[in-house]
């Protein structure tokens, strides 16, 4: 069975991924909330790349943006530090639940924190990631009855 990746699905099993060095007091979100507090942190898609490889499957290239949210500048980057780390600590490959398969990270890169409108602390990063999904085949019908049929040839002389 082929699991087909979404990117909904995705960004779950990356945000579970990201969650392990996360504070615990981090609430994970998957859209900028309108009045950001301390403590949370984004997921959400930013580019979706599909390209043939072969006739048997293709790579979808994602970048996702990550932004956390805090009290203090060391608070977000320590935050985003932590990610960089997990990602390039040769944890590279995040498992897709069901399946033998991952999602193999790319780079990570985050800038500098700023203070929001609302007076917390944000910084963003971005993450590139990659995973090759097999293309629908063709399917054929199953020969349900094979009967054999020897037959024996004695040369005569």
């Amino acid at each position: 069975m082929v699991i087909g990746l979404t990117v909904l699905s995705d960004m779950e099993y990356i945000a579970a991924f990201v969650k392990t060095v996360l504070p615990p007091t981090t609430q994970i979100k998957y859209e900028v909330p309108a009045q950001p507090t301390k403590d949370i942190f984004v997921v959400r898609p930013l580019v979706n790349d599909y390209e043939s490889e072969t006739r048997y499957h293709y790579r979808i290239g994602r970048s996702y943006q990550f932004v956390a949210y805090g009290a203090d500048v060391p608070s977000v980057l320590n935050t985003m530090g932590a990610v960089a780390r997990e990602v390039n600590d040769g944890k590279t490959m995040i498992p897709i639940k069901g399946s033998q398969r991952y999602i193999r990270c790319g780079s990570f890169s985050f800038g500098a924190a700023f203070k929001t409108e609302g007076g917390v602390y944000a910084c963003v990063g971005v993450l590139e990631t990659e995973v090759r999904e097999a293309r629908a085949q063709e399917q054929y019908e199953k020969i349900m009855h094979v009967y054999p049929r020897y037959e024996t040839r004695i040369p005569i002389e």
